[in-house]
C-alpha cells in the first residue's frame, strides 16, 4: 500500500536523523507538525471556495441550458443581448470563485514545499543551540533523510485538495439523498367503478418549492369525466406542466386534494429515449403483442420512419445508436405511452417537436382516433387543438393581478365567456400584437361552430 510505504519512509527518515543530529530530531518534528497545521485553516479556505465555485457552476449551468432550450423564444424576443449580457455575469462570479480556489490550493502547495527549508533552519538551528556538532558529514546525511522526508509529504497539496473537492461533493450528494421523499398520498386513487371523474382537485396548491411563500399552482378547482379531453394553453411559465405534475403526485402538494381514477401515461415535453431498439422502447417492458403495436405505430405516425431505417424498429437508438430527430423522439414517447393502454394521458406540448403538417395528422390520428375513448389531457401552444377539446384551461400569468385566479376554465361552447376574457387581459396589461393576433384566432376557432 502507498500509505504503508510512507509512514515506514518517514520512521526509516527520523531515525536517521536522531543519529546524525540526536536530539534536535524533536524539533524536526515539531516543525513538521507546525507545517502540516499551518496547511488546515487553509485547506478549510478551499473547501469553503470550492463549495461556492461548484454552486455557481450549477447555476450557470442550468440558466445555459434553459436558455439553449428556449433559444427559438430568445430570437423571437430579440432578448439575446441580454441573456448573453446574464450568462457572461455569472461565468465573471464563476471565474472569481474558481480564482480564489486556485490562491488556496497555491497556499497549501507553498506551504508544503517551502516545509524542508522550514524544518532544515529549524533543526540545526536547535541542534546548534543544544550545543551539538555538526560535521560536513552529518549535515548532508540530514539534508539527504529531510528529502526522504520530502517525499512522502510532496502529494500533501494534491491530497488536501482532493479531499475538499470530495467531501464538498459528498455534501452535496448528502443533501440531495436526504431530502424528503414525497409522500405516498400525494394523490388518492379511487376505484374506476366507484366514480365516474378521472381526475378530481379540490382547492389544490402545489409549490416545487414548499418553503416558497407563493405556491406555483395556488386553489386549483377541476373536474375531469372519465373520456373527457382537456386542452390546457397559456403563457410560459404559468404553470401548465405543473399541472401534470400535480396529477401525478410529482410537485409537493401544499393543500387540497387530488384523486385519480384509473392508471395514467406521461409524455413529457422534452422526449426521453432509453438506450436500445425503438421496438424496445415502445414495449418498455410489457409483453409483445403485434396487432396492438402494429396499430400504434401507424397512430404514431412512424411506419414511414421505420422504413427508411436500415433494420427498422430493430435499429439501436439513444446514447449508443443513432440519432433521431427531435420529432421522431417524440414520436417514439407518444407511442410508448400508447401502447401501456392507461385509462389517462397526460401530454405534455408533444406537438411543438413535429412540423405543422405532421402534427396535424398526429393530433387526429392520436388523440381524436386512438385515444378517442380515453381521458386525454394535452398542454398545447397550437390555437387549431383547442376545438377538439370538451374543456380548455388557460393559465394566466400570476403576475397580472393578485385578485385573478392563476387558472380560469372554459368550454368549447362558452364563446361570450372567452370574449370577456379577453376582454379582462385587455384591461390589466397591453400584449404585443402577436399575443393579440393569437387571441383573435383562438376566439374564431372557438365561435366557428
Amino acid at each position: 500500500m502507498p500509505q504503508s510505504r510512507a509512514i515506514r519512509a518517514i520512521i526509516l527518515a527520523l531515525a536517521i536523523l536522531y543519529k546524525n543530529v540526536g536530539i534536535a530530531t524533536v524539533s524536526t518534528l515539531i516543525a513538521t507538525a507546525l507545517s502540516i497545521a499551518a496547511s488546515v485553516p487553509v485547506a478549510k479556505l478551499q473547501e469553503h471556495y470550492q463549495d461556492k465555485l461548484m454552486a455557481a457552476k450549477d447555476e450557470r449551468m442550468r440558466k445555459t441550458a434553459e436558455c439553449l432550450k428556449s433559444m427559438r423564444i430568445l430570437k423571437l424576443q430579440a432578448w439575446e443581448d441580454r441573456y448573453r449580457i446574464m450568462l457572461e455575469e455569472m461565468r465573471n462570479v464563476e471565474c472569481r470563485w474558481l480564482k480564489w480556489a486556485l490562491y488556496s490550493q497555491a497556499a497549501v502547495t507553498f506551504v508544503f514545499w517551502s516545509s524542508p527549508i522550514f524544518v532544515s533552519v529549524i533543526t540545526f538551528g536547535t541542534c546548534i543551540l543544544l550545543g551539538g556538532e555538526l560535521t560536513a558529514g552529518g549535515v548532508l546525511s540530514a539534508l539527504a533523510t529531510f528529502r526522504i522526508l520530502q517525499e512522502p509529504l510532496r502529494n500533501f497539496p494534491d491530497l488536501i485538495s482532493m479531499i475538499a473537492q470530495t467531501r464538498v461533493s459528498l455534501d452535496r450528494l448528502s443533501h440531495f439523498l436526504r431530502q424528503e421523499e414525497l409522500p405516498d398520498d400525494a394523490t388518492i386513487s379511487v376505484p374506476q367503478g366507484s366514480t365516474d371523474k378521472a381526475i378530481d382537485i379540490k382547492d389544490g396548491s402545489f409549490s416545487w418549492n414548499p418553503s416558497c411563500s407563493t405556491p406555483t399552482l395556488s386553489h386549483i378547482q377541476l373536474s375531469v369525466v372519465r373520456g373527457m379531453r382537456v386542452a390546457v394553453c397559456g403563457v410560459i411559465g404559468s404553470g401548465k406542466s405543473s399541472l401534470l405534475s400535480s396529477i401525478l403526485g410529482e410537485i409537493p402538494r401544499l393543500s387540497g386534494q387530488v384523486r385519480v381514477s384509473g392508471t395514467a401515461a406521461y409524455v413529457s415535453q422534452t422526449a426521453w429515449i432509453q438506450s436500445g431498439n425503438i421496438e424496445e422502447n415502445v414495449l418498455f417492458g410489457t409483453p409483445m403483442d403485434r396487432p396492438r403495436y402494429k396499430r400504434v405505430l401507424e397512430a404514431c405516425s412512424l411506419k414511414k420512419d421505420l422504413q427508411l431505417l436500415q433494420y427498422g424498429d430493430q435499429t439501436i437508438i439513444g446514447d449508443r445508436g443513432i440519432n433521431l430527430s427531435g420529432g421522431q423522439k417524440q414520436r417514439v414517447q407518444l407511442a410508448r405511452a400508447l401502447y401501456q393502454d392507461a385509462d389517462i394521458y397526460l401530454l405534455d406540448d408533444p406537438f411543438s417537436a413535429v412540423d405543422a403538417h405532421t402534427g396535424s395528422d398526429l393530433f387526429k390520428d392520436y388523440i381524436l382516433g386512438a385515444l378517442a375513448s380515453k381521458t386525454v389531457i394535452y398542454v398545447t401552444h397550437q390555437v387549431e387543438f383547442l376545438p377538439a377539446a370538451d374543456l380548455i384551461l388557460v393559465f394566466l400569468r400570476m403576475a397580472i393581478s393578485p385578485k385573478l385566479e392563476n387558472m380560469m376554465i372554459f368550454s368549447k361552447l362558452e364563446p361570450i365567456s372567452m370574449l370577456w376574457f379577453l376582454l379582462i387581459m385587455k384591461l390589466l396589461r397591453p400584449w404585443i400584437l402577436a399575443k393579440i393576433l393569437m387571441e383573435i384566432s383562438l376566439l374564431l376557432f372557438l365561435t366557428k361552430d
